[in-house]
């Protein structure tokens, strides 16, 4: 492809096309844009080999491309390379660097980056001093010192801010906001969508309404993201009633929802027990021509077992594999976890089997499900074989899963086979929790094996 591009660039020339570098750089974002990232480094060099000069933006669409592909090292490679051809990196190479950082969980490197523009941005001020001391004239072009026309920007900030709050990296999200604002920036909605994201996934509502109100004031118009956040998590804390008053606002505000809106929306709906509202959602999201994704089709299949509708979830589903749309563990989770709360343990298996013949393994969360159901209808063995067929697939098992099986052999009055269990666990690196101790506690005490149990709430301790 590159021979025929090249060709396609000569044949320009002959017809006395003038090329510059932006047709060049166009041809090479095309060839990132279509991960053909080595073809388009080699581009970039025959077009050098054609008299057309490269560019801070021909380097710049590389790295993106490399970076949106997770390949870090080359994207490092080439600043070198831009360097040794007296191209100096500016901001936009830094943002895209950060963001590709950030995308891998590399913030260490990110923040570095960070700092070296400040390094760079100081040591070019006093190479400037050293010019105009030189030179007797304070005119010094940016591309003359690296560094001069480099500053961290919004754009820095808000890219560093949005991947520690998808990384769980919350403090740090935080801390690095205090000390944008410090700096005299501006935080606009992207950044407040990302600290108010960040704020609900850890359970800190509170905090996040305090943002959401914060973003009000100084007149930075919330958007989906901030609403669907604050909505998500107002659903998952019960507060169905702060929700209806949002999701008016956004529409007084002229906010489009979006499949992501209505898909918390469904859910929420289906999780406070209004099902037919979150089904009449389902019917809207259809009717406005938004395609269901496997997110909104687990939701909804979710919504329809928790109503006690397992044939029903059965049927969409089946429907959803006939829409290409693929189905994940969690989508057959909430069907399998279905037919055990109504006893149907073999459909419940049937359908285990199903997503294991289209290659998507069982989780520790059906297992543990599964054996819970096999105890509870008395086929204490088959519970056994189930855990013993989830260790023989390599698969590690949970507290869920010595929950299920210390509570049901005590219950069943088989505490060896308990503490059998409970040892073997351990031993493969299970760390109990509360729960696990406790009912392997009360099942010692009833055992009358006191020592035992006395033994366990020391360790538990």
């Amino acid at each position: 492809m590159v021979e025929q591009a090249v060709g396609f660039l000569s044949e320009m020339i002959k017809k006395g096309i003038e090329i510059d570098s932006f047709t060049c750089n166009v041809m090479i974002k095309g060839f990132c844009q279509i991960g053909l990232l080595e073809d388009a480094e080699l581009l970039m060099y025959q077009f050098v080999n054609e008299g057309i000069d490269q560019d801070v933006v021909s380097f710049n669409t590389l790295i993106d491309g490399y970076c949106k592909a997770g390949d870090m090292r080359n994207a490092l490679e080439l600043i070198d390379k831009m360097r040794r051809e007296s191209i100096f990196p500016d901001i936009v190479t830094y943002n895209t660097l950060i963001n590709g950082f950030c995308r891998i969980g590399g913030f260490d490197e990110a923040k570095n980056l960070i700092e070296e523009i400040l390094r760079l941005k100081q040591n070019a001020y006093i190479s400037k001093i050293d010019f105009i001391r030189n030179q007797g004239s304070d005119e010094v072009e940016g591309d003359v010192i690296e560094g001069l026309d480099l500053e961290p920007n919004l754009i820095t900030h808000t890219t560093l801010i949005s991947g520690y709050c998808k990384s769980q990296g919350l403090e740090e999200a935080l801390s690095l906001y205090e000390e944008m604002v410090k700096s005299g920036f501006s935080p606009d909605v992207v950044t407040y969508s990302s600290i108010i994201n960040g704020l609900c996934k850890s359970g800190k509502l509170a905090e996040g309404k305090v943002i959401f109100r914060e973003m009000e004031r100084i007149g930075v118009a919330p958007n989906h993201v901030s609403y669907s956040s604050l909505i998500d998590s107002l659903f998952k804390a019960g507060n169905a009633m702060e929700v209806f008053p949002l999701q008016s606002k956004m529409v007084i505000c002229g906010i489009a929802f979006d499949l992501v809106v209505y898909t918390i929306l469904m859910d929420g709906l289906f999780k406070v027990g209004k099902a037919n509202e979150a089904e009449k959602m389902f019917e809207t999201l259809l009717k406005l021509n938004l395609i269901p994704n496997h997110i909104t089709y687990s939701a909804f299949i979710d919504g329809r077992c928790k109503v006690g509708d397992v044939f029903g979830a059965q049927a969409i589903l089946e429907e959803m594999e006939r829409k290409n749309v693929t189905p994940n563990v969690i989508t057959y989770s909430s069907i399998i976890n279905g037919f055990i709360k109504k006893g149907m343990l073999d459909e419940a298996t049937d359908v285990m089997r199903k997503m294991v013949g289209k290659n998507i393994p069982p989780n520790a969360f059906i297992y543990s499900t599964l054996i819970d159901g096999y105890f509870k209808a008395s086929k204490e063995e088959w519970a056994l074989e189930v855990y013993k067929e989830m260790t023989e697939k390599g698969l590690e098992a949970n507290n869920f899963v010595l929950d299920a099986l210390v509570n049901n052999l005590r219950k069943g009055g088989r505490m060896e086979d308990a503490e059998r269990l409970f040892k073997d666990m351990t031993e493969r690196g299970l760390i109990p929790d509360r729960v696990n101790y406790t009912s392997l506690m009360d099942g010692l005490f009833k055992a009358g094996k006191e020592s035992a149990a006395l033994k366990t709430a020391e360790e538990m301790a």
